[in-house]
């Protein structure tokens, strides 16, 4: 890779070793001689000092073993040293034993370390503790951490690491040369900070540009702070709905983001807001508009009596000082992004008879009945009256039965998936005993035929048939 390798030791032994004379080497030989321990400020300032270089400067480095803790982070950030990317090797206690009792055979190993099990465990659960917060701060503030498998081999991590490396530099590097045309630039992988991305918006704000300019719609990119369709244009940042948006926005930025724009953004008050369950409550008393009914999916499907389906609650958005119920997140979506479209329409003189709760408890045998398995009973008999199923040496209404059985417990949509992945196996066994009959019936002939001219598993299925006689139904069958 050509960069160089740096550790939190390697920077104090640079300054011991390159620049004692400077005030920096002075105070580190003075605690050193007292016998103290060297704090993380002096250690991150002798890591700034050697990251100058011209060696690190011109072609790149990698920090080894560092940050560990999350005063390591906030120093690093205080010196303005925020690396690109972040690796983490994920190994278990187990394996992380296992390796350190197989260094201790090495012959090239020149001191004793403290690599016993205990010591092991003591430093992993330290390590996991502090590099906690760690992880978070860069996986939320930067996106640029990476977690690879260390079981794996080293040179499929050294891969791996390679080719993420490789892709970072090649942002960078186009990043870099758009910039100096005064081109639009993706900023996707350059650990653009949310706050940073925040203070730095365009006027479209947290809005897409493109899907503004070409379709007329309102594409709200604020529900995450990834900047992978973002973009740099004349110093603001743009914010794209997908890849192809970002695409058409680098190859021509003049056309969605002029000097002066040909779209604007609609007033605060006149955007969309979408809204929780709990949100929708707490504005009660407020009435629902088009009288809870999905605005969406009455218009797409071209405003028929049979599209008037109610909304949900916890698909609610608010637009205008109104609060509307829609059908389901794709509906919500539609009306997020046009909501001129849908906001005023008027509701129909003749609506669906309301649905009011049923009081299960309360009603008849047949008509409880009717209400909770009425629909897994009729896609049941359907099932047996089309496969019309005759066990061998059973009834065929004992059959029946025991088909509808397996049947009723392989589609029970209550159960687990386990469970209804067994009853169904279980049915597509019955299914096939119960062909042997029909099967054996072409099959076998009046006069005697050859067993090599018979079918390769005729013999197999004729002595199943027969086994069958001694498997007589008990009540653990549909168990």
């Amino acid at each position: 890779m050509g960069c160089v390798r740096l550790s939190l030791g390697d920077g104090i032994r640079y300054i011991l070793e390159k620049q004692r004379q400077t005030i920096l080497g002075k105070e580190m030989q003075e605690i050193l001689v007292k016998g103290n321990e060297i704090s993380p400020e002096i250690a991150i300032r002798c890591l700034e000092v050697a990251l100058m270089n011209a060696k690190c400067q011109t072609r790149g480095f990698i920090l080894d073993g560092f940050p560990l803790t999350k005063k390591h982070v906030e120093l690093l950030v205080e010196k303005g040293i925020i690396p690109f990317k972040l690796f983490e090797l994920e190994c278990d206690l187990t394996e992380c034993t296992i390796r350190a009792m197989k260094d201790r055979t090495d012959p090239n190993r020149q001191f004793p370390l403290p690599d016993s099990p205990e010591a092991i465990s003591y430093k992993n659960a330290i390590y996991q503790n502090e590099i906690l917060p760690v992880r978070q701060w860069y996986t939320e503030e930067h996106k640029n951490w990476m977690n690879i498998n260390a079981k794996n081999n080293k040179w499929f991590i050294w891969d791996k690491i390679l080719q993420e490396t490789s892709n970072v530099t090649k942002k960078i590097q186009n990043y870099i040369e758009r910039k100096s045309f005064n081109k639009a630039a993706s900023i996707a992988d350059l650990c653009i900070s949310p706050q940073e991305l925040l203070n730095r918006l365009g006027e479209y704000e947290h809005y897409c540009p493109v899907s503004l300019t070409l379709r007329d719609e309102l594409v709200d990119c604020s529900a995450t702070t990834k900047t992978d369709y973002t973009a740099e244009y004349r110093g603001r940042y743009y914010r794209m709905a997908g890849p192809k948006e970002l695409q058409l926005f680098l190859d021509d930025p003049e056309r969605f983001a002029p000097v002066e724009p040909r779209k604007i953004l609609p007033a605060q008050n006149r955007r969309p807001h979408r809204r929780t369950e709990a949100e929708a409550k707490a504005m009660f008393p407020k009435p629902i508009e088009f009288a809870s009914y999905c605005p969406v999916t009455y218009l797409d499907g071209g405003k028929r009596y049979e599209y008037l389906v109610l909304g949900q609650q916890e698909f609610a958005v608010e637009y205008r000082d109104k609060l509307y119920f829609l059908l389901n997140e794709e509906a919500r979506e539609k009306f997020m992004r046009q909501p001129e479209k849908y906001w005023n329409i008027r509701l129909p003189n003749k609506l669906p008879p309301p649905k009011n709760p049923i009081d299960l408890l309360n009603l008849p045998c047949l008509g409880y009945l009717e209400q909770t398995i009425a629909t897994a009973i009729i896609k049941s008999l359907t099932a047996t009256g089309c496969f019309k199923p005759k066990f061998p040496f059973l009834s065929i209404q004992t059959s029946a039965l025991i088909y509808m059985a397996y049947h009723l417990k392989a589609y029970n949509t209550k159960s687990s998936d386990y469970i209804r992945r067994k009853f169904r196996r279980k049915l597509y066994i019955f299914e096939e005993q119960c062909e042997l009959i029909s099967y054996l019936a072409k099959k076998t002939t009046v006069r005697y035929k050859d067993p090599n001219k018979q079918p390769p598993d005729y013999n197999v299925k004729y002595e199943t048939f027969f086994a069958l006689r001694q498997n007589v139904p008990t009540l653990n069958w549909l168990t």
